[in-house]
Parts: structure tokens; C-alpha cells; sequence
């Protein structure tokens, strides 16, 4: 198996977050795996973009220049022969609308294996690669194999792994494809004209964040959720959530972080009254620092804490007031 790692480029911005946060991952195996990382890019040839790529771990890019209208069956087509031409092992998509079209006719056209909305991929104790899912119900996650394809595909949604720059010396390599297919021009092309960015309140950009700030279930006043919320604003913190504070009413569920929600990187993380469920936690454990605020010395989250703070959160509050002068 040629263990080449591959991501494909989202078709509307090829070194986005999204991307970056997927070639990090991507990097981090291939060091592991003593793998090449290639980026696979549809769109116009931009150096700033493709050094970013480089930036984040990409040892070669093959970019094919395409202007003016989309189709996504010539995105789909062009993908396929770079990757003939490259015979990854892994290839990682992101869960785009088109990502995942995409990814379902690769795995069709190349007999491989596809998991769809992975959130985390690793080496078990063997040194084989596997992937995590979860199931329909987010009660449960599977450890998924290859079992009997040479190549396997993950889509990925966006914020599930963190973005970092890779440290090295010099860049990789980055090609222009040539693609041949397509005289026959399919009757469903579509224009990008403009990208307008609707803000919400009830979402929230978790990695803009460096600090975020979760709500638990041991949150149980209005007054007490709008003292944190004050103190957050104090410290440039987000505000995220449990699925309890959720259903208390104090969080939007676009602010839920966890098995079903968001998850954080390289973020300090303070939770006030979490009490630390496992569902919880899987979108906590890659955060750079865990500190947590609860009155019961035996909630599961001082497993994963780096500091624990016992104690009662109101009187934690009337600290960190005085502190910060919030």
C-alpha cells in the first residue's frame, strides 16, 4: 500500500479553514506514517493560497486553473485522475455539500472504502490506521478499518480538528494538472457570484477563540449564566455549552460543544459547573487546557482537568469578579 495521505481542496476555497484544519490532521498522520501529504486544487492558480497550503504541511500540490462557471461532475471527474495519477492510501474530503457528493463517487469509481463525519482518525496498537464515527444517534462511536480496499475516504467536518503550522525548513512542490475530459459539457453548471457570510447569534466561530468559556448544568440561575457571560466579555472568552445547558435554555444549540456539536483546539477551555460526561468531552480533549469549576470532587471532567477548582461557583464568580474587575 503506498500510504500516500491525500486531502481534497473545498471547490469554492482550496486553503480555507476548513482545508487547513484538515491538512493539520493530515500532517500529523504522515509524520507518523512516514507518509507524503499531497492537496488536491481545482481553481485559479494563487500563490499566497498555495503557500499557505505549504505553511500547513503540504509536501506537493497539484492545482488544475479553472475559471468562471462550476460543475461538479468535471470537479469530480478532474479529482479522479489526480488520483490515478497519485494512488493515495487515505483520502481525506471535507463534508461539504460538494465534498460529499464528491466523496461518494470516488468511492464508487475506485472500489474503496468511505466514513462519512469522522471525528478523529489514529494508528491503533498495531500501527493501523482507523477512523471514528459516530452513529446515528451520537450514543455510540465505531472504530472504523479497511478491510479489503487499498484506499479509503473520510469526510470531515469543519472544527473537528484544530489548524497549526507546520515547523520546517523550505516548501514542497506544486504542479499544474492538465485535464483532458470533458468535451461534452453536462447541462448543471452553476456561478459563484458572491459568498455573503450570514452572522447568527446562535452560532458561534469556535477557533477564533482562545479562550472559551462552557456552561454546565451547575449553572442553574439566569443571574449566574449573565455573571459568566460578563466575565467572558471581560477576558475576549466564547461562550459555549453542555447538551444540559442547552436544555435549560441558557445556550443556543449552535453554541453545543460535544459528541453532537462543536469541538475545541488548542483553546483554553473553563467549565463552570460541567460536570464532564463523556459526550461532552470528546469535544474537549484536544483543547490546550482544561480548567474546571465544580462543587462535587468526584465529577468525571477533574479526570481530564488540568487544574480542578472545588468549590462553589458563585463563590468562584465573586474571585474572578474581583480579579478581572467584571
Amino acid at each position: 500500500m503506498g500510504k500516500e495521505i491525500v486531502v481534497i481542496g473545498d471547490s469554492q476555497e482550496y486553503s480555507g479553514e476548513h482545508i487547513l484544519q484538515m491538512l493539520t490532521k493530515a500532517r500529523s498522520l504522515g509524520n507518523q506514517w512516514g507518509s507524503r501529504v499531497s492537496v488536491l486544487c481545482v481553481g485559479k492558480w494563487d500563490d499566497g493560497r498555495i503557500d499557505t497550503l505549504f505553511q500547513y504541511g503540504a509536501d506537493h500540490i497539484e492545482i488544475c486553473r479553472q475559471e468562471g462557471k462550476f460543475n461538479r461532475l468535471y470537479f469530480t471527474d478532474i479529482m479522479a485522475e489526480m488520483i490515478k495519477l497519485i494512488n493515495p492510501s487515505v483520502i481525506l474530503v471535507p463534508a461539504t455539500e460538494t465534498g460529499i457528493s464528491t466523496a461518494a463517487s470516488l468511492s464508487v469509481r475506485f472500489e474503496a472504502g468511505l466514513v462519512s463525519d469522522c471525528i478523529d482518525i489514529d494508528f491503533d496498537e498495531d500501527g493501523e490506521l482507523y477512523f471514528l464515527r459516530e452513529n446515528i444517534h451520537n450514543s455510540t462511536i465505531y472504530r472504523i478499518k479497511g478491510m479489503n480496499s487499498s484506499m479509503i475516504l473520510g469526510t470531515i467536518k469543519k472544527d473537528v480538528f484544530g489548524k497549526q503550522e507546520c515547523l520546517r525548513l523550505g516548501k514542497g512542490t506544486a504542479m499544474e494538472f492538465t485535464y483532458n475530459g470533458g468535451k461534452e459539457k453536462p447541462s448543471n453548471n452553476w456561478e459563484v457570484l458572491e459568498t455573503i457570510k450570514i452572522e447568527g447569534k446562535q452560532d458561534i466561530e469556535i477557533h477564533i477563540y482562545k479562550k472559551i468559556f462552557c456552561i454546565g448544568r451547575g449553572v442553574k440561575k439566569k443571574e449566574t449564566f449573565e455573571r459568566i457571560c460578563r466575565l467572558a466579555e471581560k477576558c475576549g472568552a466564547g461562550i459555549v455549552g453542555t447538551r444540559a445547558s442547552v436544555e435549560a435554555g441558557f445556550i443556543e444549540k449552535g453554541r453545543l460543544v460535544g459528541q453532537s456539536g462543536k469541538r475545541l483546539s488548542r483553546s483554553i477551555y473553563v467549565g463552570f459547573g460541567v460536570s464532564g460526561a463523556s459526550q461532552h468531552m470528546i469535544g474537549v480533549k484536544d483543547a490546550k487546557l482544561i480548567i474546571a469549576v465544580n462543587h462535587d470532587k468526584n465529577a468525571p471532567i477533574f479526570d481530564y482537568a488540568d487544574y480542578a477548582i472545588v468549590d462553589n461557583l458563585e463563590a468562584v464568580l465573586d474571585e474572578l469578579e474581583k480579579i478581572t474587575g467584571a
